[in-house]
């Protein structure tokens, strides 16, 4: 009997201790690159391609700029 109630006091211990932990907020380590492509006059550029390239990785990211010149390349790893 008393090991019953020994036991039920650890699991409402386990319980509590869970809730009461602080919680963490989600961190992102991805960065972002947004910009607007214009041509010397000032002018929106559309159809641009545009092309992220990581210098340690060897890798590329391909964007297009949209009808008023804006595009972004989301979701990178940091690297140079």
């Amino acid at each position: 009997m008393r090991s019953r109630v020994l036991m039920g006091c650890f699991i409402w211990a386990c319980i509590v201790l869970f809730l009461a932990a602080p919680k963490a907020p989600a961190q992102a380590v991805y960065g972002s690159i947004l910009g607007t492509v214009t041509d010397q006059q000032g002018n929106a550029v559309s159809g641009a391609k545009i092309t992220v390239t990581s210098a340690t990785k060897n890798f590329t990211f391909d964007a297009t700029s949209n009808e008023s010149g804006i595009y972004s390349v989301t979701h990178l790893i940091p690297d140079t």
